[in-house]
């Protein structure tokens, strides 16, 4: 009777802790799923950096209707003024940008457009001293080259690894530029007192290209961290230079300057998404 009543017992303790076990198994909650992260939206941001332009000028000079491609190459070789101005300057540039991405398995696709304004401004001059027993000139040559701001309209084309993004980017560059030289000279030629006064130039808007790539990591659901570099071009403007001196047989009539600008922007931005899950 009491081996009975024991082998109730070990049964009776073997299934209770059996329910027991089971019951844990049930009420045990599964892990939520992790979701990767969705770039596609639209965002808006801000950014800032240091761009330097890389400016040129060149100078096709004209003389009275007398003179012919040998006197004008006689003339050019004296070094009287120059024939070109370049040079590097840099500074600061912010702005804003608002875009659209369009994220497709890991691809990305996306449209960008923003606006900057850069502290971009070169000058540079010549200064050309001459005497001689008849003559005691000096003729100064200034140019100046500004970029006020710059627009671009860009597509991004990247590949995602979840929060991180890396892109290439390119497209339409905007900006509105001002050029000009002046060459102004003072002295004696041929034993009377001479002045002569040149200048040209030109402001207005320019179209060209850009093109670059960042990177760009998602510190939150809705704020985003790049860094990107662009190279712009916004090609080639033409202007006339005119003017005259006190020497009413003077040869030297002027010309035409061509000024090229072009130079890099390296900026950090930070993007907020809209629609965020």
């Amino acid at each position: 009777m009491r081996k009975t009543v024991l082998l109730a017992g070990i049964l009776a303790a073997s299934f209770s802790g059996m329910a027991w076990s089971a019951d844990l198994q049930v009420r045990t909650a599964p892990m939520p799923a992790i979701m990767a992260y969705n770039w596609s939206g639209f965002y808006v941001g801000l950014n800032a950096g240091y761009t330097w332009s890389q400016n040129r000028t060149r100078y096709n000079y004209a003389l009275d209707g007398a003179a012919d491609a040998g006197d004008i190459a006689e003339f050019n070789a004296a070094g009287l003024v120059p024939l070109s101005f370049g040079g590097a300057r840099g500074g600061f540039a912010g702005g804003a940008q608002l875009g659209y991405n369009y994220q497709f398995g890991s691809l990305l696709f996306g449209l960008e457009g923003d606006l900057q304004y850069l502290d971009s401004k070169r000058s540079a001059s010549q200064v050309f001293k001459f005497a001689d027993g008849v003559d005691d000139l000096s003729i100064v040559t200034a140019a100046r080259s500004r970029l006020d701001w710059l627009g671009t309209v860009r597509t991004r084309v990247g590949l995602t690894f979840d929060r991180a993004l890396i892109y290439a980017t390119g497209g339409l560059a905007i900006g509105r530029a001002k050029d000009g030289t002046s060459m102004s000279s003072i002295g004696i030629s041929n034993g009377v007192a001479y002045t002569g006064l040149w200048n040209g130039g030109k402001t207005g808007t320019r179209v060209g290209w850009a093109l670059g790539g960042g990177v760009e990591y998602a510190i939150t659901q809705s704020l985003s961290l790049k860094a990107e570099y662009l190279y712009y071009d916004l090609g080639t403007t033409r202007y006339a230079i005119a003017g005259g001196s006190s020497d009413p047989a003077e040869g030297f009539l002027g010309g035409v300057a061509k000024a090229r600008l072009n130079g890099s922007l390296a900026r950090v931005g930070l993007n907020w998404k809209f629609g965020a899950y």
